[in-house]
């Protein structure tokens, strides 16, 4: 049976900011409170839920309705941006119980900045076949891309420019700290030739059972050289999760992956015979190393050779080949985001 897929066309700027009026409900100031030219993030309880405000003083939490609103997407749609300025701002878009969509060539922006819990760029659940590709992300009060409730198989994010340079912060540092995040079962998430810039953490956080996530040719990057310690982590993996890592940059970060990670599977440095014969004879190929510079403060690779065991079931034309880590840098500050589609 095939299946027409329907391209959707957004041209310019839509801007939903507004257009719903303002919301009110319980929260709390979240995190530290921070000093000028940084601002303290707020967070809107969640169904009643406390525990994120526990200890803290409740107060009245403003948001924008429309960021808590999202466009729902539809199976067998690609939503795609005409010409590199196209975007979507103050609403993000929802996928739930689809397949086969395509979201290109788009910024997505200025969702309820600085208030968590009051929209997502991207949410994702109970779908298959997803491709997010070549997209900007900026000024997202909560996550970037967040998937869960439910599977969501073969997920591909691609060539994505995620800009988490904000004045809202967990950590005052003027970085974003919600971006990526997976809890969906089954799972299975290929992250290939992004730019994380500006972000402190979840780039990406996945956890749940029967998760297996492919990270590659990834260029994560803290241009602000005189903060002490760059992001506070970048990959944070569930104990159940199996993230083959491979051919990613880590430009100033304190801890490329968190420590009591999940199954991780990750080179840094030239490896040895053994290793790559592992590789050699279950995928049929070598694994290519990852970089960090300087050498990680807080060190979380491992070689769990039960995760090149769980891709070795996969077909081997379903496993991207990355690209040596020394070229990352050049080529997806060149190509990643709206405006490059001739990258694949």
């Amino acid at each position: 049976m095939s299946f027409v897929q329907l391209e959707i066309q957004v041209a310019g700027t839509i801007d939903f900011t507004g257009t719903e009026g303002q919301g009110e409900g319980q929260g709390c100031q979240y995190g530290r409170a921070c000093s000028a030219p940084y601002k303290s993030e707020s967070l809107l309880l969640m169904d009643g839920n406390d525990a994120h405000c526990d200890g803290k003083e409740k107060t009245l939490v403003g948001f924008d309705r429309a960021g808590k609103r999202p466009l729902e997407i539809g199976s067998n749609k690609t939503v795609i941006g005409v010409g590199p300025s196209a975007t979507i701002k103050g609403k993000g878009l929802r996928l739930n119980g689809v397949s086969n969509v395509v979201i290109r060539n788009l910024t997505i922006s200025d969702i309820n900045q600085g208030v968590i819990f009051a929209g997502d760029a991207i949410a994702i659940a109970r779908a298959d076949l997803v491709w997010i590709d070549h997209n900007r992300f900026h000024n997202i009060g909560r996550q970037m891309i967040a998937g869960g409730f439910g599977p969501t198989t073969n997920i591909t994010i691609s060539w994505n420019d995620f800009d988490g340079s904000d004045t809202y912060s967990s950590y005052c540092n003027g970085e974003h700290y919600w971006n990526l995040l997976f809890l969906g079962v089954p799972q299975t998430i290929t992250i290939a030739n992004n730019y994380f810039h500006e972000i402190s953490g979840r780039a990406p956080h996945i956890d749940g059972a029967q998760a297996i996530i492919h990270l590659l040719n990834n260029y994560f990057h803290n241009t602000n050289a005189q903060q002490s310690g760059g992001f506070f982590h970048a990959v944070d993996a569930g104990p159940s999760v199996q993230a083959l890592i491979e051919g990613n940059y880590f430009d100033n970060i304190e801890t490329p992956i968190k420590t009591g990670s999940g199954h991780i599977f990750g080179l840094l440095g030239k490896p040895s015979r053994t290793v790559q014969n592992i590789c050699l004879t279950v995928l049929g190929r070598r694994c290519i190393e990852n970089i960090a510079i300087p050498v990680p403060r807080i060190n979380g690779f491992c070689l769990d050779e039960a995760v090149v065991q769980s891709f070795g079931a996969l077909p081997r034309s379903s496993i991207p080949l990355p690209f040596p880590a020394d070229d990352v840098s050049a080529v997806i500050t060149a190509r990643a985001g709206p405006g490059h589609l001739e990258s694949r």
